[in-house]
Protein backbone atom coordinates (compact mmCIF):
# COMPACT_ATOMS: atom_id res chain seq x y z
CA UNK A 1 0.00 0.00 0.00
CA UNK A 2 1.29 3.47 -0.83
CA UNK A 3 1.37 6.25 1.73
CA UNK A 4 -1.17 9.00 2.42
CA UNK A 5 0.96 11.51 0.54
CA UNK A 6 0.77 9.30 -2.56
CA UNK A 7 -3.03 9.25 -2.31
CA UNK A 8 -3.14 13.03 -2.07
CA UNK A 9 -0.81 13.40 -5.04
CA UNK A 10 -2.94 11.04 -7.13
CA UNK A 11 -5.97 13.21 -6.47
CA UNK A 12 -4.03 16.26 -7.69
CA UNK A 13 -2.69 14.40 -10.71
CA UNK A 14 -6.19 13.46 -11.85
CA UNK A 15 -7.00 17.16 -12.09
CA UNK A 16 -3.68 18.22 -13.61
CA UNK A 17 -3.61 19.73 -17.08
CA UNK A 18 0.05 20.62 -17.65
CA UNK A 19 2.86 18.62 -16.11
CA UNK A 20 6.51 17.74 -16.69
CA UNK A 21 8.32 19.33 -19.62
CA UNK A 22 6.38 20.61 -22.60
CA UNK A 23 8.04 18.15 -24.99
CA UNK A 24 7.03 14.60 -25.77
CA UNK A 25 9.76 13.29 -23.48
CA UNK A 26 10.96 14.24 -19.98
CA UNK A 27 13.61 16.90 -19.59
CA UNK A 28 17.22 15.85 -19.02
CA UNK A 29 17.00 17.36 -15.53
CA UNK A 30 13.98 15.19 -14.69
CA UNK A 31 15.81 12.11 -15.91
CA UNK A 32 18.91 12.99 -13.90
CA UNK A 33 16.77 13.18 -10.75
CA UNK A 34 15.22 9.77 -11.46
CA UNK A 35 18.54 8.12 -12.28
CA UNK A 36 20.16 9.44 -9.10
CA UNK A 37 17.16 8.45 -6.98
CA UNK A 38 17.20 4.94 -8.46
CA UNK A 39 20.34 4.15 -6.46
CA UNK A 40 18.23 4.41 -3.29
CA UNK A 41 15.09 2.56 -4.47
CA UNK A 42 14.67 -1.10 -3.57
CA UNK A 43 11.92 -3.71 -3.64
CA UNK A 44 10.81 -2.91 -0.08
CA UNK A 45 9.64 0.56 -1.02
CA UNK A 46 5.98 0.91 -2.01
CA UNK A 47 6.65 4.50 -3.04
CA UNK A 48 9.45 7.05 -3.08
CA UNK A 49 8.17 8.63 0.14
CA UNK A 50 9.24 5.56 2.09
CA UNK A 51 12.91 5.83 1.09
CA UNK A 52 14.96 6.82 4.16
CA UNK A 53 17.59 9.53 4.01
CA UNK A 54 21.11 8.30 3.38
CA UNK A 55 24.01 9.75 5.38
CA UNK A 56 26.27 9.41 2.37
CA UNK A 57 23.96 11.27 -0.04
CA UNK A 58 25.18 14.74 -1.02
CA UNK A 59 21.77 15.56 -2.51
CA UNK A 60 18.96 14.87 -0.05
CA UNK A 61 16.54 12.13 -1.02
CA UNK A 62 13.65 14.24 0.24
CA UNK A 63 14.63 17.03 -2.17
CA UNK A 64 14.74 14.60 -5.10
CA UNK A 65 11.35 13.15 -4.19
CA UNK A 66 9.84 16.63 -3.80
CA UNK A 67 11.13 17.64 -7.24
CA UNK A 68 9.48 14.62 -8.87
CA UNK A 69 6.27 15.00 -6.86
CA UNK A 70 5.87 18.58 -8.04
CA UNK A 71 6.02 17.35 -11.64
CA UNK A 72 3.58 14.49 -10.99
CA UNK A 73 6.02 11.61 -11.39
CA UNK A 74 5.11 8.41 -9.56
CA UNK A 75 7.13 5.28 -8.89
CA UNK A 76 5.87 2.37 -10.97
CA UNK A 77 7.13 -1.19 -11.33
CA UNK A 78 10.38 -2.11 -9.57
CA UNK A 79 12.27 -5.21 -10.68
CA UNK A 80 15.31 -7.03 -9.35
CA UNK A 81 16.50 -9.96 -11.43
CA UNK A 82 19.77 -11.81 -11.91
CA UNK A 83 21.83 -9.16 -10.12
CA UNK A 84 20.39 -6.15 -11.95
CA UNK A 85 17.82 -3.59 -10.77
CA UNK A 86 15.40 -1.38 -12.63
CA UNK A 87 12.60 1.06 -11.73
CA UNK A 88 9.82 2.70 -13.71
CA UNK A 89 8.51 6.23 -13.24
CA UNK A 90 5.10 7.20 -14.62
CA UNK A 91 3.60 10.58 -15.38
CA UNK A 92 -0.03 9.84 -16.19
CA UNK A 93 -1.20 13.39 -17.06
CA UNK A 94 1.75 13.83 -19.42
CA UNK A 95 1.46 10.22 -20.67
CA UNK A 96 5.12 9.44 -20.18
CA UNK A 97 6.96 6.37 -18.91
CA UNK A 98 10.62 6.34 -17.87
CA UNK A 99 12.56 3.09 -17.42
CA UNK A 100 15.68 3.51 -15.27
CA UNK A 101 18.40 0.87 -15.29
CA UNK A 102 20.58 1.05 -12.19
CA UNK A 103 24.31 1.60 -12.53
CA UNK A 104 27.10 -0.34 -10.88
CA UNK A 105 27.04 -0.88 -7.13
CA UNK A 106 30.48 -1.81 -5.82
CA UNK A 107 28.97 -4.48 -3.56
CA UNK A 108 27.20 -6.24 -6.45
CA UNK A 109 29.47 -8.95 -7.88
CA UNK A 110 27.30 -9.63 -10.95
CA UNK A 111 27.30 -5.96 -11.92
CA UNK A 112 31.08 -5.74 -11.48
CA UNK A 113 31.50 -8.81 -13.66
CA UNK A 114 29.28 -7.18 -16.29
CA UNK A 115 31.46 -4.04 -16.19
CA UNK A 116 34.58 -6.11 -16.74
CA UNK A 117 32.99 -7.96 -19.65
CA UNK A 118 31.91 -4.68 -21.24
CA UNK A 119 35.45 -3.32 -20.88
CA UNK A 120 36.83 -6.46 -22.55
CA UNK A 121 34.02 -6.55 -25.13
CA UNK A 122 32.99 -10.00 -23.93
CA UNK A 123 29.26 -9.50 -23.49
CA UNK A 124 27.29 -12.66 -22.79
CA UNK A 125 23.70 -13.49 -23.68
CA UNK A 126 22.94 -13.67 -19.92
CA UNK A 127 23.66 -9.94 -19.56
CA UNK A 128 21.53 -9.19 -22.61
CA UNK A 129 18.65 -11.31 -21.33
CA UNK A 130 18.73 -9.70 -17.87
CA UNK A 131 18.60 -6.17 -19.29
CA UNK A 132 15.90 -7.09 -21.79
CA UNK A 133 13.81 -8.76 -19.05
CA UNK A 134 13.78 -5.58 -16.96
CA UNK A 135 12.77 -3.43 -19.91
CA UNK A 136 10.07 -5.87 -21.06
CA UNK A 137 8.60 -6.08 -17.56
CA UNK A 138 8.47 -2.29 -17.30
CA UNK A 139 6.64 -2.03 -20.63
CA UNK A 140 4.23 -4.88 -19.90
CA UNK A 141 3.31 -3.73 -16.41
CA UNK A 142 2.94 -0.02 -17.04
CA UNK A 143 1.74 0.91 -20.52
CA UNK A 144 -0.06 -2.01 -22.15
CA UNK A 145 -3.72 -1.90 -23.15
CA UNK A 146 -6.09 -4.35 -24.81
CA UNK A 147 -7.10 -3.59 -28.39
CA UNK A 148 -10.77 -4.71 -28.44
CA UNK A 149 -10.76 -5.24 -32.21
CA UNK A 150 -7.73 -7.51 -32.44
CA UNK A 151 -7.91 -8.81 -28.84
CA UNK A 152 -4.17 -8.20 -28.57
CA UNK A 153 -2.34 -6.27 -25.88
CA UNK A 154 -0.62 -3.31 -27.51
CA UNK A 155 1.43 -0.28 -26.53
CA UNK A 156 -0.75 2.65 -25.43
CA UNK A 157 -0.02 6.25 -26.38
CA UNK A 158 2.56 6.91 -23.65
CA UNK A 159 6.01 8.02 -24.76
CA UNK A 160 8.77 5.77 -23.39
CA UNK A 161 12.20 6.96 -22.30
CA UNK A 162 14.89 4.55 -21.13
CA UNK A 163 17.85 5.83 -19.16
CA UNK A 164 20.60 4.99 -16.72
CA UNK A 165 24.02 5.94 -15.38
CA UNK A 166 27.30 4.09 -16.00
CA UNK A 167 26.48 0.39 -16.52
CA UNK A 168 22.79 1.36 -16.41
CA UNK A 169 23.29 3.74 -19.32
CA UNK A 170 25.01 1.03 -21.33
CA UNK A 171 22.16 -1.39 -20.63
CA UNK A 172 19.63 1.28 -21.62
CA UNK A 173 21.29 1.69 -25.01
CA UNK A 174 21.38 -2.05 -25.59
CA UNK A 175 17.68 -2.31 -24.74
CA UNK A 176 16.90 0.53 -27.14
CA UNK A 177 18.24 -1.67 -29.93
CA UNK A 178 16.49 -4.84 -28.75
CA UNK A 179 13.15 -3.06 -28.20
CA UNK A 180 13.04 -1.49 -31.64
CA UNK A 181 14.47 -4.57 -33.35
CA UNK A 182 13.31 -7.61 -31.35
CA UNK A 183 14.52 -9.88 -34.15
CA UNK A 184 18.05 -9.31 -32.82
CA UNK A 185 17.30 -10.87 -29.44
CA UNK A 186 20.18 -13.37 -28.94
CA UNK A 187 18.23 -16.46 -27.93
CA UNK A 188 15.42 -16.32 -30.46
CA UNK A 189 11.84 -15.02 -30.38
CA UNK A 190 10.34 -14.22 -26.98
CA UNK A 191 7.04 -15.79 -28.04
CA UNK A 192 3.32 -15.14 -28.05
CA UNK A 193 1.05 -15.81 -25.10
CA UNK A 194 -2.65 -16.66 -25.29
CA UNK A 195 -4.85 -16.14 -22.25
CA UNK A 196 -7.59 -18.55 -23.33
CA UNK A 197 -10.33 -15.91 -23.69
CA UNK A 198 -9.35 -14.79 -27.16
CA UNK A 199 -6.73 -12.31 -25.93
CA UNK A 200 -3.10 -12.55 -26.94
CA UNK A 201 0.19 -10.89 -26.01
CA UNK A 202 2.97 -10.71 -28.60
CA UNK A 203 6.28 -10.37 -26.77
CA UNK A 204 8.04 -9.59 -30.05
CA UNK A 205 6.26 -6.36 -30.92
CA UNK A 206 8.53 -3.41 -31.60
CA UNK A 207 8.86 -0.33 -29.36
CA UNK A 208 10.58 2.96 -30.22
CA UNK A 209 12.42 4.06 -27.09
CA UNK A 210 13.92 7.48 -26.45
CA UNK A 211 17.27 6.76 -24.75
CA UNK A 212 19.30 9.14 -22.58
CA UNK A 213 22.45 7.72 -20.97
CA UNK A 214 24.60 9.41 -18.35
CA UNK A 215 28.37 8.81 -18.43
CA UNK A 216 28.18 5.23 -19.64
CA UNK A 217 30.85 3.06 -21.25
CA UNK A 218 30.77 3.14 -25.04
CA UNK A 219 27.88 1.00 -26.27
CA UNK A 220 29.18 0.67 -29.81
CA UNK A 221 30.94 -2.49 -28.61
CA UNK A 222 27.69 -4.25 -29.45
CA UNK A 223 28.33 -3.54 -33.13
CA UNK A 224 32.00 -4.57 -32.86
CA UNK A 225 31.04 -7.87 -31.28
CA UNK A 226 28.46 -8.53 -33.96
CA UNK A 227 30.98 -8.02 -36.75
CA UNK A 228 33.23 -10.62 -35.13
CA UNK A 229 30.42 -13.05 -34.31
CA UNK A 230 27.28 -12.46 -36.42
CA UNK A 231 25.51 -15.37 -34.75
CA UNK A 232 25.57 -13.63 -31.35
CA UNK A 233 22.29 -11.87 -32.20
CA UNK A 234 19.73 -12.90 -34.77
CA UNK A 235 20.81 -10.85 -37.76
CA UNK A 236 23.95 -10.19 -39.77
CA UNK A 237 26.46 -7.37 -39.13
CA UNK A 238 25.03 -5.19 -41.91
CA UNK A 239 21.51 -5.55 -40.48
CA UNK A 240 22.61 -4.40 -37.04
CA UNK A 241 24.83 -1.62 -38.37
CA UNK A 242 21.86 -0.13 -40.22
CA UNK A 243 19.63 -0.55 -37.16
CA UNK A 244 22.06 1.21 -34.83
CA UNK A 245 22.02 4.33 -36.99
CA UNK A 246 18.29 4.95 -36.57
CA UNK A 247 18.15 4.64 -32.77
CA UNK A 248 17.17 7.67 -30.69
CA UNK A 249 20.14 7.78 -28.29
CA UNK A 250 21.78 10.70 -26.49
CA UNK A 251 24.79 10.19 -24.21
CA UNK A 252 25.87 12.85 -21.70
CA UNK A 253 29.59 12.42 -21.06
CA UNK A 254 31.24 14.01 -18.03
CA UNK A 255 34.91 14.99 -17.97
CA UNK A 256 37.08 12.09 -19.16
CA UNK A 257 37.27 9.22 -16.69
CA UNK A 258 38.00 5.49 -16.65
CA UNK A 259 34.36 4.63 -17.31
CA UNK A 260 33.33 6.90 -20.17
CA UNK A 261 36.65 6.35 -21.96
CA UNK A 262 35.93 2.63 -22.14
CA UNK A 263 34.83 1.75 -25.68
CA UNK A 264 33.45 3.91 -28.47
CA UNK A 265 30.13 5.73 -28.13
CA UNK A 266 27.12 5.86 -30.41
CA UNK A 267 24.23 8.25 -30.92
CA UNK A 268 24.41 11.95 -30.08
CA UNK A 269 27.18 12.74 -27.59
CA UNK A 270 27.10 15.81 -25.35
CA UNK A 271 30.02 16.71 -23.07
CA UNK A 272 29.32 18.27 -19.68
CA UNK A 273 31.85 19.82 -17.29
CA UNK A 274 31.10 18.57 -13.78
CA UNK A 275 34.58 19.39 -12.43
CA UNK A 276 34.66 23.17 -12.73
CA UNK A 277 34.68 23.62 -8.94
CA UNK A 278 36.79 20.58 -8.09
CA UNK A 279 40.21 20.94 -6.49
CA UNK A 280 43.44 20.34 -8.40
CA UNK A 281 44.02 17.09 -6.51
CA UNK A 282 40.54 15.79 -7.23
CA UNK A 283 40.85 16.57 -10.94
CA UNK A 284 44.21 14.92 -11.45
CA UNK A 285 44.47 12.19 -8.83
CA UNK A 286 40.98 10.67 -8.90
CA UNK A 287 40.43 8.87 -12.23
CA UNK A 288 36.67 8.48 -11.62
CA UNK A 289 35.89 11.75 -9.81
CA UNK A 290 33.75 13.09 -12.64
CA UNK A 291 31.73 9.88 -12.91
CA UNK A 292 29.50 10.39 -9.86
CA UNK A 293 25.80 10.63 -10.71
CA UNK A 294 25.36 13.10 -7.86
CA UNK A 295 27.87 15.39 -9.55
CA UNK A 296 26.09 14.98 -12.88
CA UNK A 297 22.73 15.81 -11.27
CA UNK A 298 24.26 18.87 -9.61
CA UNK A 299 25.47 20.01 -13.04
CA UNK A 300 21.98 19.79 -14.55
CA UNK A 301 20.49 21.52 -11.49
CA UNK A 302 22.75 24.47 -12.31
CA UNK A 303 22.21 24.08 -16.07
CA UNK A 304 18.59 22.88 -16.44
CA UNK A 305 18.47 23.70 -20.16
CA UNK A 306 21.67 21.87 -21.05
Amino acid sequence: MSCQLCSELRAKVRKAQTVSGSGSHPTTLELAYMVNLEYYVDMRHDCVHNIPESKGAKIKINDMVKFLDERHWQLGTRTNYNGFSCSSFLNHPAKKLVIVHRGTELTNLLQLQADIRIALNKITSDIVQSADWHTSQSLLNNIMKLDEKTRQFVHNNYSVTITGHSLGGWLAQLCTLLSKHPEFFPVGPRGRFSFGNGTMLNMNQSYDLHCVAFDSPGANAVLTRLKEDPAWLNGGPRDVEIALKDLDITVHLANKNLVNMCGTHMGTMKTIDVMSNASFWTKWLNPVASHSMEGILAYFQSNPDA
